[in-house]
């Protein structure tokens, strides 16, 4: 009887790991990225549309892109600006109000409002959202917008302090011009702050009305 072979060792088998299903929270992670991307490729296709003179299909791609990405903020700011020379005034402020609620357009959104406000004869709700958009940032074009806008409706307390700030960035910056500019419009403010509100003048030495004023502003 033949004696039997003993069969050779099995090579060890890779072990086989099932597929696990990837968390919700980790799918979500690529799939934002890919939203992102194709919310941008809408969005860049609709800034060639747009130089092209295509209006109508430049409308189509930034709605797209929003419809894909809610947060791509410029998105907005291009299509409220194309609502305004459409000559819809009040979608392009739907739009802008939606570009407020995020950060990283909220100041520009609220200055694009704010023209557009004035424009359409919204005075308080233009400055208004001017003031927002200079506490958000505090830039001097912006600063310088706003002292003018003051000014304009006789506001001279509130231009005077904030020709002050523009003094202080021009000094700050080295702008030797600009300082010079802001210290004239912070003499002539001065002036005609204290005609309207007599706690902002200086008082003579005898007039003790203004001083007692000016004691009661400090307080």
């Amino acid at each position: 009887m033949a004696t039997p072979v003993a069969s050779p060792p099995l090579a060890p088998t890779e072990a086989v790991v099932p597929d696990v299903p990837a968390s919700a929270g980790d799918a979500n992670v690529p799939a934002a990225g890919f939203s992102r991307r194709l919310a941008l490729s809408h969005f860049e296709r609709a800034e060639v549309l747009e130089r092209r003179g295509d209006i109508a299909q430049a409308l189509h791609e930034y709605t797209e892109c929003i419809g894909i990405d809610s947060t791509l903020g410029d998105a907005y700011l291009r299509l409220g600006a194309l609502r305004e020379r459409m000559g819809d005034p009040r979608e392009a402020e739907l739009v802008y109000s939606e570009a407020v609620r995020l950060t990283d357009t909220r100041a520009r959104a609220l200055l694009q409002r704010s023209h557009l406000r004035r424009a359409v004869g919204a005075s308080a709700q233009s400055l208004s959202d001017l003031e927002a958009a200079v506490e958000l940032d505090e830039n001097r074009a912006l600063l310088e917008e706003l002292a003018q806008r003051y000014v304009e409706v006789h506001a001279w307390s509130a231009a005077l302090a904030v020709f002050r700030r523009i003094s202080a960035s021009a000094a700050e910056e080295g702008d030797a011009a600009g300082l010079q500019t802001a210290r004239l419009e912070v003499r002539a403010l001065r002036v005609l702050a204290a005609e309207t509100d007599p706690s902002q003048a200086h008082p003579q030495k005898h007039d003790w009305v203004a001083r007692a004023l000016r004691s009661i502003a400090g307080h």
